[in-house]
């Protein structure tokens, strides 16, 4: 099988160790308790497509992470067409790996850029692989 070289990082990102976000660690060992499985992935409506978002933030900057912020920075995509899927970050909170469905990349940095959120790349993922 032949990869495309821009499909690297996208393929390296989903081989890394992953949390859900809100997923509590344990202090002593720096090792996740409990991981929960990545939700069930229904087809994006119509129009819409979806898109993996790799962003990197300062250390401790998801901490202040609550319901009303994710309510605003909702209300912000809405704006710009986009919902947000879901999240993954990595085991120190430094890099997460977002789900997002929007008509196209552009409104999915917009809406970023409005919310005032890094994004690293963007890649789309159209294609849901299995496990069984």
């Amino acid at each position: 099988m032949h990869i495309r070289p821009y499909a690297l990082p996208l393929l390296a990102a989903l081989a890394l160790p992953v949390i859900c976000l809100g997923v509590e660690q344990d202090s002593n060992a720096g090792r996740t308790q409990s991981a929960s499985p990545a939700p069930a992935v229904a087809v994006p409506a119509a129009g819409l497509n979806r898109y993996m978002v790799v962003r990197t933030f300062p250390p401790g900057a998801l901490a202040g992470l609550d319901q009303a912020g994710e309510n605003a920075v909702n209300q912000t995509n809405a704006k710009y067409s986009v919902h947000w899927v879901h999240s993954y970050a990595n085991a120190d909170l430094t890099k997460t790996f977002c789900i997002y469905e929007g008509p196209n990349e552009m409104a999915i940095r917009d809406a970023a850029s409005a919310n005032k959120i890094p994004v690293d790349y963007v890649v789309e993922i159209p294609v849901v692989l299995g496990t069984h």
